[in-house]
């Protein structure tokens, strides 16, 4: 494990609306509100005050580049991820998001093939 990681926990630190909206480069707060749902991230609420925690925005800004890795390095991106990654907490989460993604299932019927391919699969097998 690389001893760059930050040794203090983050994962319980909180944002408002407003700082998720600067940290997602975005203007105003019902555009941050957007993009928190889109990503099924909850708002929570105490008394007047909206708020998420970071570990949440941090791993969905972190997950399209972690799919990048994982589509050019499909044997070694967790390994890449945790070189670059800040926090081991923001680690943890978004390889447990991905790997817990369900995969499309795919829309294209397989054919049958016909006697003449199956006889030359067959010779093919053994």
């Amino acid at each position: 494990m690389s001893e760059d990681f930050i040794n203090i926990s983050r994962s319980l630190d909180t944002l408002t609306l407003a700082q998720v909206a600067e940290k997602i480069n975005v203007k105003d707060i019902e555009t941050a509100k957007k993009w928190l749902q889109e990503k099924s991230i909850k708002i929570h609420r105490f008394l007047n005050n909206s708020f998420v925690y970071q570990i949440e925005v941090d791993s969905q800004i972190d997950k399209p580049f972690v799919q990048q890795l994982r589509n050019k390095y499909p044997d070694k991106w967790k390994d890449r991820y945790r070189d670059v990654v800040k926090d081991l907490s923001v680690y943890n989460l978004t390889i447990t998001l991905l790997e817990d993604e369900i995969s499309p299932i795919p829309r294209v019927k397989s054919s049958n093939i016909n006697k003449k391919d199956k006889d030359r699969y067959k010779r093919l097998l053994g």
